[in-house]
């Protein structure tokens, strides 16, 4: 039996939306999630080259549910 990938939705801490649902957060997530952190809360901006780490810190990841 195929082992089953796992999804994670990647959720903004401050607004609440939803920015992706993937099975690993790559280079195209984080423009996608960095973009929208710069506009979301301007008052703590990222920098021009943020480490993963501070990116996560204003994320929240949960394991989707497959039916």
């Amino acid at each position: 039996m195929p082992e089953r990938t796992r999804l994670f939705a990647v959720t903004c801490k401050g607004c609440g939306r939803s920015l992706a649902t993937v099975e690993r957060i790559r280079d195209p997530e984080i423009a996608v999630v960095t973009d929208h952190l710069d506009g979301c809360s301007p008052s703590e901006p990222l920098g021009d080259a943020p480490m993963l780490g501070e990116i996560m810190r204003h994320l929240r990841v949960a394991v989707v549910d497959r039916a």
